[in-house]
């Protein structure tokens, strides 16, 4: 009785792998945010960060956490300069985004599947938390990870986190026309499972 309870519970298992509640961490090294900053109101440019963590609980509950200091520019003079005149890393080291997604859509979802939620989250940024929206396309890749991107830019406003001073200092260090306080923002982000 007991081998058929086991084998019962096997088949089940493997017929039904994603009816199981799960929770995920971020893969920093298949994980990408990059975000855009305009200056002279024409000239584009891509930056990074480094270090990302992250958390989906079995209850939908999403965290991320950036390490602002490991912003890059493929400068690091403006690396230096964004760290201690925009970010102020010295007294506000990191960045929280927090939010909740549907998890039982992503437990229904199959490998290779895709699903798109429109997610709203609370971003800690610079000693000010604010609103941000997002159309989120999420997808669930052979191993398990689910790969969640921005299907458009998430507009960052850094007036709105109180960064519209160092946006000033980094504008006049660099000698520049301007620079403009709306931030789009793209992120690529791998979850694995927790257990892995």
């Amino acid at each position: 009785m007991t081998m058929f309870v086991r084998n019962l519970v096997l088949v089940a298992l493997s017929v039904f792998p994603l009816c199981v509640s799960a929770s995920w961490k971020l893969d920093n090294n298949q994980s990408q945010l990059r975000f855009l900053s305009v200056k002279n109101n024409s000239v584009v440019e891509q930056h990074t960060f480094k270090q990302l963590e992250g958390t989906i609980t079995d209850k939908g509950t999403v965290q991320l956490i950036l390490d602002l200091s490991s912003v890059d520019t493929q400068i690091p003079i403006r690396d230096e300069r964004m760290k201690t005149m925009l970010f102020n890393v010295a007294d506000f080291p990191k960045a929280m985004l927090e939010g909740e997604v549907d998890v039982s859509g992503l437990e229904d979802l199959k490998a290779g599947e895709t699903l798109t939620q429109q997610v709203s989250f609370k971003l800690n940024l610079h000693g000010a938390i604010n609103p941000v929206n997002a159309d989120l396309r999420i997808t669930r890749l052979v191993d398990d990870t689910l790969m969640i991107t921005t299907q458009s830019p998430v507009v960052i406003d850094a007036k709105a986190f109180g960064m519209d001073k160092g946006i000033m200092a980094l504008q006049e260090v660099a000698k520049l026309n301007g620079i403009l306080p709306s931030v789009p923002v793209f992120v690529s982000l791998a979850f694995v499972p927790a257990s892995s």
